[in-house]
């Protein structure tokens, strides 16, 4: 009688211990997949952080060109000023016989000359306008990668946390410690 009795406890106390065992086993478990989840949206977010750092980049070099082509305009439209002056120049130290006939030109270098200044100026305050607005935008881009960066970091460092522990996670499972 004593024996089974005693038998039934050790049996009672390994049923029990399987049955710790089996909720510690339940619970690692559903800490991997909690891990490997957290994991894998982590890495989304990170994949997501490096295409806006290449959007940036994108609208970085579309700005610069922009810029470079408007400069070229303003350049353009100083050269077609400077030539019609050069031509109104050339008029005056000209000597026509037909009065009307200069005065029609004159009259007409004047108007290229005054077309060719609001041009120029058009095209600057243009230019004026698109920078600054280019340099809010890129300020804001560069705050914004920073940010992003700055995320895409910690969210490294957790990745790794989160990959150590699974590891560790892996390791100690398989011991009972009672």
């Amino acid at each position: 009688g004593e024996e089974i009795d005693s038998l039934q406890k050790i049996h009672a106390f390994n049923m029990q211990k399987l049955k710790n065992s089996e909720l510690r086993l339940a619970e690692a478990e559903q800490k991997i997949r909690e891990l490997a989840l957290n994991i894998k949206r982590k890495e989304e977010l990170i994949k997501e952080l490096v295409r806006t750092g290449k959007d940036a980049q994108s609208v970085s070099s579309q700005y610069s060109l922009r810029i470079t082509k408007l400069e070229q305009e303003i350049e353009q439209a100083k050269k077609e000023l400077a030539e019609t002056q050069r031509q109104l120049q050339e008029l005056d130290s000209e000597e026509l016989r037909d009065s009307p006939e200069k005065a029609m030109l004159q009259k007409e270098c004047q108007r290229k000359m005054e077309t060719a200044k609001l041009k120029v100026q058009r095209e600057a305050r243009e230019l004026e306008q698109k920078v600054a607005q280019m340099k809010h935008q890129q300020s804001q881009i560069q705050k914004r990668v920073c940010e992003e960066s700055e995320k895409k970091k910690q969210l490294e460092a957790e990745l790794q946390q989160d990959q150590q522990q699974i590891k560790v996670g892996f390791f100690l499972f398989p011991y009972d410690k009672e």
